[in-house]
C-alpha cells in the first residue's frame, strides 16, 4: 500500500457557508464535546461533498444521517450519499493524529471510509486517502493512515462499482436471474454494497472459482460486509451452549445461488478487467 507521503493529497478550502452550518448544528448539541464533534463532522461532510462533486459524482446530503437532527445528536456520523450507488463516510483526522476510529453506528452500510485531514486554522482540509468497507471485516475499527489507498484511486473504484451496479440492473439474463434471487428489499437498499462485496471477492481472488461460489453465494443471500464482522462471527461460533451447540450458525446458501454467484463474477470480471 502506498504511504500518504507518496500519494497525491487533495486540498479543499472550507467555505464560510460550511462553517456557518457547522456552527448552527453544533449549537443544537447538549455538551461542548458533542458540539465540537458535530462541528468537525459537518465540515468533513461538506469537504466530502466538494471532493465527490469534483469527481463528477452527484451527491445528496438532505437524506444523509448527519443531516438528520436525531441521528446527528445521537451518533458520530459524517456521511454523504451518492444516489443509486451508496454511502461514503468521511472521518476527521486532526493535526498530529495517525489514524481514525470508525464508530459502531457506521460500521456497515458504507462503501468506503475517507480520511479528511484538518489544519489547525480550519481553513482547508486534505483528502488523505480511503479504505473499502469490504477490506475491514477483520478490523477492530481503528484505521491507521498508513493502510489507506491513495485518494486518487477513489474515482476508479467508484466507477468500478457503478459499472457493476449497471450490469446488475441490466437486461442480461444473469442480471435478471440475480434480481429474481435477491430479495427486493435487500436489492433496493444494498445494490451498491453488493457490487462492492462482489468486487472485493473478484479483487482478492480473481480466478478462484471456489471462493466465487462460496463467498459470492453469501453476498447474494444478503450477507454483506461490516467492520469487524469476521472477528465477531468467529467469536460467536466459538461460543457454545451447555450441550456444545454453536450459538451462531452459518447461513445456508443453496447450490443454485452459489452457481449464480460464480457466473455473475465471471461476467463482472469481463467488465472490470
Amino acid at each position: 500500500m502506498n504511504s500518504i507521503t507518496e500519494s497525491l493529497i487533495f486540498r479543499i478550502p472550507l467555505s464560510p457557508e460550511s462553517h456557518a452550518i457547522a456552527e448552527q448544528f453544533a449549537q443544537q448539541q447538549i455538551s461542548q464535546q458533542r458540539a465540537k464533534e458535530v462541528y468537525l463532522n459537518t465540515l468533513a461532510v461538506y469537504i466530502g461533498q466538494d471532493f465527490l462533486n469534483s469527481l463528477d459524482f452527484e451527491t445528496n446530503l438532505e437524506n444523509a444521517d448527519c443531516f438528520n437532527p436525531v441521528w446527528r445528536m445521537a451518533e458520530d456520523v459524517a456521511d454523504v450519499i451518492i444516489p443509486d450507488l451508496g454511502v461514503i463516510e468521511f472521518r476527521c483526522v486532526l493535526p498530529g493524529e495517525i489514524g481514525f476510529l470508525i464508530p459502531e453506528f457506521v460500521r456497515e452500510n458504507r462503501l468506503v471510509y475517507v480520511a479528511v485531514g484538518f489544519d489547525e486554522s480550519l481553513d482547508f482540509c486534505d483528502i488523505l486517502g480511503f479504505i473499502c468497507l469490504s477490506d475491514l471485516t477483520e478490523s477492530d475499527g481503528y484505521i491507521s493512515l498508513e493502510i489507506l489507498q491513495p485518494a486518487e484511486n477513489l474515482l476508479d473504484y467508484l466507477m468500478q462499482l457503478e459499472a457493476g451496479r449497471d450490469f446488475l440492473l441490466s437486461n442480461d439474463p444473469l442480471a435478471v436471474q440475480f434480481r429474481n434471487v435477491v430479495e427486493a428489499e435487500t436489492q433496493e437498499k444494498s445494490l451498491g454494497l453488493m457490487a462492492a462485496a462482489l468486487e472485493a471477492i473478484y479483487r482478492q481472488s480473481p480466478d478462484d472459482g471456489g471462493n466465487w461460489r462460496g463467498k459470492g453465494g453469501k453476498v447474494l443471500a444478503g450477507d454483506l460486509p461490516a467492520v469487524g464482522k469476521v472477528v465477531e462471527e468467529r467469536m460467536a461460533i466459538s461460543t457454545r451452549d451447555e450441550v456444545g451447540t454453536p450459538v451462531a450458525e452459518t447461513k445456508s446458501v443453496s447450490r443454485t445461488t452459489q452457481k449464480l454467484a460464480k457466473q455473475l463474477l465471471g461476467k463482472l470480471k469481463e467488465i472490470w478487467e
